[in-house]
């Protein structure tokens, strides 16, 4: 196909159906034209001229086609991901018309990092439900990367997480900072170390660590610390990127030390479970945001989230 040739835009409502995205998510999915096209409710040939059109109507091949399936090329991954958007934003719409008809104010789906979740997020839940109590709040706690995913495909509607500096995903988000802080050590209130004024890098080498994961970005700052001022990593380690109830239980009974968010550990400090040490790690990570779709509408819950949320840290 002629990659260079240049469909006319204004042509393109017409010659797309929404049967198309719904094929084009359900391929993106499953590599598999079979599959998709039982998702799309047409026929394998059916299915097949789909493609055609829609490859037609960009000027450009969207799939490679080989005896193991169908993969997206570069095209074709730019095109599902809008498909996908557009789907998303189809079951918003559903959504919030049916929140309407049922007196409700809307919903706003939020995806949140667990350390922006500890104290600001309740708050802005509390305040904003005391303001809209019919309005509806989905939440989902998952790391970094699968929250930008989520964002950007149109499944999230906002997302609380540390700031966004890859570009290609920073270009296509507006964020907006909301607070900033460190990460600081801490022991159980039993721990030898938990009334100590200072700590030694040779006080805790050779201790019991909760440890990021190496597969994280925070690990790698952690490790250079230890690297610097002990020349080495500890051995007795466990990395975790389990639930933090796990490492509270090994920080309050088993005598392991952890570097965690400063608001965090805060909140359990006052809770008697823990003790915060004299050593912080800074920031390496960088502040808190939260973030939406430069290209996406703002529904009035969300829009009354996201003032509720923002009005809190001003």
């Amino acid at each position: 196909m002629d990659s260079n040739l240049s469909p006319d835009v204004a042509a393109l409502p017409f010659r797309l159906k929404f049967r198309h995205m719904v094929l084009l998510d359900a391929l993106g999915e499953s590599l598999s034209l079979r599959k998709a096209a039982q998702v799309a409710h047409l026929t394998q040939p059916a299915a097949t001229r789909a493609i055609s059109e829609l490859e037609s109507a960009f000027g450009v091949l969207l799939f490679e086609r080989s005896h193991r399936g169908m993969a997206p090329t570069v095209f074709g991954e730019a095109v599902i991901r809008h498909a996908r958007q557009l789907l998303f934003d189809v079951q918003r719409a559903h959504e919030e018309v049916q929140a309407l008809r049922s007196g409700s104010h809307g919903l706003v789906r939020v995806g949140v990092l667990l350390s922006s979740a500890v104290k600001l997020l309740p708050m802005a839940i509390g305040e904003v439900k005391r303001k809209h109590p019919n309005l509806r709040i989905s939440l989902e706690q998952l790391p970094q990367p699968p929250l930008i995913s989520r964002l950007r495909e149109g499944s999230l509607d906002v997302i609380l997480c540390r700031v966004v500096t890859n570009a290609t995903d920073a270009d296509h988000l507006v964020q907006t900072v909301l607070f900033d802080d460190d990460f600081v050590l801490v022991c159980g209130r039993t721990h030898k170390l938990a009334k100590a004024k200072t700590v030694a890098m040779s006080d805790i080498i050779d201790a019991p660590w909760v440890l990021p994961h190496s597969s994280g970005a925070l690990y790698e700052h952690v490790r250079a610390l230890f690297l610097t001022q002990a020349g080495r990593i500890p051995s007795n380690v466990v990395e975790s990127t389990t639930s933090l109830a796990t490492n509270l239980m090994l920080i309050e009974h088993y005598g392991y030390l952890n570097f965690m968010q400063r608001t965090v550990a805060q909140t359990y400090e006052q809770r008697r479970v823990l003790r915060i040490l004299p050593m912080s790690l800074g920031s390496p990570l960088g502040p808190h945001v939260v973030a939406v779709r430069k290209d996406g509408s703002r529904s009035p819950a969300m829009t009354a989230f996201l003032e509720t949320l923002t009005g809190l840290v001003q």
